[in-house]
Formats: structure tokens, C-alpha cells, sequence
């Protein structure tokens, strides 16, 4: 029997491990907060591959690019999910108190984590799994992204309508930025010197100098928007809004709307972009789908369904 189990085991390591290695292109990891699953989409064949149970509620999502290692935020369960998709690991571990929104550095390979309830980040030293330090933030962070050059660290507090900055060195607060009502996601990249941020409740986002720490403009966007996704090509930003089912353009030269997106879907949430396949990726949270536009004409290319709810909160394109 112990031969058997030994067997069995080995042979479903070996098909995890080629399952994982055969696929080419980009993927997308889709968390459904209504099934408890993180969707694995293979972006060359455009279609779903493969379901992982997760934690309760997943929304947030970090990914190691490098090491091929996936994070997941579960709020309910009040554990972060780490799968690291060569090993064939998952794994869990805590980083405080409903966990909402990650951002993984890869210099010195900390998990960042927003703690909804808490009022705080936590930081994870993701080798160990250990948590190394909470940090008091403003009411109710939400998104959080980290400026590894400028060693920064933004975070959306909601109920403070603030930003908060806070140094990677000492974990010392530098500033609270007021922004619109209700700020919830915190995006940029390092093609852009901007730090943009969706303020839901006055329909806006505000763009934040990385640099100088200074409001530079707020834009109206629609309808509660929730997560952008930053188009290097072009310097635009695609904005999800969640109520209006919609995505705004934003051209950053010129700092304004310059197209709506209509009627794309049902609760329009995580969006990212994979320019190895020309593809923006919408995770649809009333639909039960994601959708794939074309990247250089925005038409709409194919729905394909997943577990159910899917948010995807984060950067959840592996390429």
C-alpha cells in the first residue's frame, strides 16, 4: 500500500510539474471569491487549464515572477495561499488579519499586505514565511503597490480618503496624501513616473508624483472604479469601473479620458495586460468570466468562463 501512495504521488508530481511546463505563453491566475479557487488561463490557447483551491474568499494577488511562485490573499480564512507552481507546493501562512491587497518585491523578496481591518501592513519575508513587521496605516487599506527604486511603499486607505507612504528602510510613516473619496487600488509601474490611484466613491483617479509625493491631477473616470492597468507602449491607462460597466482611456500626456470602453461586462474588476500575446485581461466579477481584448484595437475577442467571482486584485499575469 505505502508503495502504492508512493507511486501515485510521484506520478501526480511528474504530470503537475509537466502540466506547468508545457504551457509556453502567458498565464493568467484568476482568484474567485465565490468558489474559492484560483483559475489558471492559458493565454496562447485562450482557455481555462486548471482550478487550485485556495483560502476562503480570495481576492488579492501577487506574483514571483522568477521563481514562478503564486500569492493569494484570503480574508476569510485570514491566511495568505503561496503555490509554487515548479514544486508542486501550496502552502499557507499568516500575515495578519484579513488580508486584502499584495504587492511582492522582488530585490529583497518581501510580500507586502494590507490588513482591512487591522488598519495596518504587514511585511512577509517570503523565504521563511515569516512575518517580520506590522505597520499602522490609515482606516481600512486597501491596494498597495511598492516603488523598489525610490524604496516606497503607497497604500489606499478608504475610510481616510488618504494615501499613505510609508519608507522600506525603517518602515517609517513619510506622508499621508489626500485623494478623492473612498481610495481603494494603488497601481503604476516603473514605465511611468506616476503612482494612480481609484478613488470609488468620487469616480475619479487621482495621479500621484512618484517622486514628489504631490497630487499632480484627478480625473473622472466612471462609475466605481476599481483596478488599472498601465499600457508602456502607448503611456495610457485602462481603468476598470465596476458600476458602469465600462473601462476608461486615459491618455497620460494629456492627462484625460480619450475613450470609453462601453458595455464591455458584468462588473468589470482585475485587469491586466500580456503584451507577448496582444491581450488586455478583464476578470468580470458578475459574469463568472474574463474577457480578452485586443490590445492594439481594444475590440473584444473571446469570453472565457471560470469558478465564480472572479476579482483578481493585482498584477496576475505570469510571462
Amino acid at each position: 500500500m505505502l508503495s502504492q501512495i508512493r507511486t501515485f504521488f510521484l506520478f501526480f508530481l511528474i504530470s503537475f510539474i509537466f502540466f506547468f511546463k508545457s504551457i509556453l505563453g502567458d498565464v493568467a491566475f484568476i482568484t474567485n471569491q465565490e468558489s474559492n479557487m484560483l483559475d489558471i488561463i492559458d493565454l496562447t490557447q485562450k482557455k481555462n487549464i486548471k482550478q487550485i483551491k485556495v483560502g476562503e474568499k480570495p481576492a488579492g494577488i501577487a506574483i514571483d515572477k522568477i521563481n514562478k511562485i503564486v500569492f493569494v490573499s484570503n480574508p476569510e480564512s485570514n491566511n495568505i495561499s503561496k503555490i509554487n507552481l515548479e514544486k508542486n507546493i501550496h502552502e499557507f501562512f499568516f500575515a495578519g488579519n484579513s488580508p486584502m491587497s499584495l504587492y511582492y518585491a522582488h530585490q529583497n523578496k518581501l510580500l507586502y499586505v494590507t490588513n482591512w481591518y487591522e488598519n495596518k501592513i504587514s511585511v512577509v519575508n517570503t523565504l521563511n514565511n515569516k512575518l517580520i513587521k506590522s505597520i499602522d496605516v490609515g482606516k481600512s487599506p486597501a491596494g498597495i503597490f511598492v516603488a523598489e527604486d525610490l524604496k516606497r511603499i503607497f497604500v489606499a486607505n478608504k475610510d481616510d480618503n488618504t494615501v499613505s507612504v510609508v519608507d522600506t528602510d525603517d518602515f517609517k510613516m513619510l506622508k499621508n496624501i489626500h485623494v478623492g473619496k473612498a481610495p481603494y487600488g494603488v497601481f503604476s509601474s516603473p514605465k511611468t513616473e506616476y503612482i494612480f490611484i481609484t478613488n470609488v466613491q468620487s469616480h475619479s483617479v487621482t495621479l500621484i508624483n512618484k517622486k514628489t509625493l504631490k497630487v499632480e491631477k484627478e480625473i473622472k473616470v466612471g462609475k466605481w472604479p476599481y483596478q488599472i492597468a498601465h499600457n508602456k507602449r502607448k503611456q495610457i491607462i485602462y481603468v476598470t469601473n465596476q458600476r458602469d460597466n465600462s473601462i476608461s482611456v486615459i491618455d497620460l500626456k494629456v492627462k484625460k479620458v480619450i475613450k470609453t470602453m462601453s458595455d464591455i461586462c458584468e462588473y468589470p474588476e482585475g485587469i491586466d495586460i500580456s503584451y507577448n500575446q496582444n491581450l488586455i485581461v478583464v476578470a468580470c466579477w458578475f459574469e463568472d468570466n474574463i474577457i480578452l481584448i485586443d490590445l492594439n484595437n481594444e475590440k473584444l475577442l473571446k469570453k472565457i468562463g471560470v469558478s465564480g467571482g472572479p476579482r483578481s486584485f493585482g498584477s496576475f499575469i505570469l510571462n
